[in-house]
C-alpha cells in the first residue's frame, strides 16, 4: 500500500492513505520507517476509514466521490499532477455488516466517474465476505488490477476475464468456438468483446437470450468458479 504512495509522490502527485485499524499517529510511525515524508499534509493526506466514508455514520457514496473530485482538484490547483490514493477498506466493510449493496454501487459508479488525474489501489477483506462471486465481478469492473495476498501477482482483471469465458466457451460447446461466440455476440446484441467485463449484466442478458436460462447459468457458474480459482484470496 505505501509503495503505491510513493510511487506517485514520485511522479509528481499528491497522495491520499485511508487506514482501517490503525490511528493516524501509527500510520505516521509506519511511514516514517518505510521512508515517506509525512511533513507537508498537502502532498501526502492520512485519514481514517471511517473519517473518509462514514464520519457522520453513514455511508454516502455521493459524498465520497466529491470528496475525490475535490481532492484531485486541489492537486492540480497545488502543482500535483494528480492524486495517488492507498485504501483500506477492512474498517467499512465490517461497518456495513456484510450488506455489501451500497459499497459495489460505489465502486461502480467510481470506475466510470474518474478518467483522468487519479489512481487507486483499494485493499479489500474478501475473506470475510459471503459472496466473493459478486465481489469479485465488480471488482473486474471497477479495477483493471488485482494482487492478492496469497499470490502478491498482478493480475490484470479484464484480460483474465476475458480468456476464462473464451475458455468455458470452448469447454462447453468445442475447440475454437469462442471467437464464433464473441462475433455473434458483437453483432447481434452490440456488445463487442473488449467491453464485457465492463458490462457484465449486459453479457448474462446476452448469455440468456442466445442458450437459455439454465446453459446461461451454467456458464456463468463456470466463469466464477474459474474467477475464483485464478484470484486466489
Amino acid at each position: 500500500m505505501f509503495s503505491n504512495l510513493k510511487s506517485g509522490l514520485g511522479k509528481g502527485c499528491s497522495a491520499l492513505y485511508i487506514a482501517s485499524g490503525q490511528s493516524i499517529n501509527e500510520v505516521k510511525v509506519e511511514m516514517k520507517n518505510f521512508g515517506l515524508s509525512i511533513e507537508e499534509p498537502r502532498k501526502l493526506r492520512i485519514v481514517t476509514s471511517h473519517q473518509w466514508y462514514t464520519p457522520d455514520g453513514e455511508f454516502n457514496a455521493n459524498r465520497i466521490v466529491k470528496q475525490y473530485f475535490s481532492l484531485v482538484e486541489e492537486s492540480l490547483e497545488n502543482g500535483y499532477r494528480g492524486l495517488f490514493v492507498s485504501a483500506d477498506a477492512a474498517d467499512t466493510f465490517n461497518y456495513l455488516s456484510g450488506n455489501l449493496d451500497p459499497w459495489l454501487k460505489y465502486e461502480g459508479s467510481f470506475g466510470r466517474v474518474f478518467k483522468f488525474n487519479m489512481e487507486a489501489i483499494c485493499a479489500y477483506p474478501v475473506d470475510q465476505v459471503e459472496s466473493k462471486s459478486k465481489v469479485l465481478l465488480q471488482l473486474i469492473q471497477s479495477h483493471k488490477n488485482t494482487i492478492t495476498h496469497k499470490t502478491e501477482i498482478l493480475i490484470n482483471n479484464r484480460k483474465l476475464c476475458l480468456d476464462i469465458i473464451s475458455q468455458v466457451f470452448c469447454n462447453l460447446f468445442g475447440e475454437h468456438i469462442d471467437k464464433y461466440i464473441f462475433n455473434l455476440i458483437e453483432r447481434d446484441f452490440k456488445l463487442p468483446k473488449h467491453r464485457i467485463p465492463d458490462r457484465i449484466e449486459d453479457f448474462n442478458r446476452v448469455l440468456e437470450s442466445l442458450f437459455g436460462r439454465t446453459i446461461s447459468i451454467i456458464i456463468r457458474e463456470q466463469i466464477l468458479r474459474n474467477l475464483e480459482e485464478k484470484i486466489e484470496f
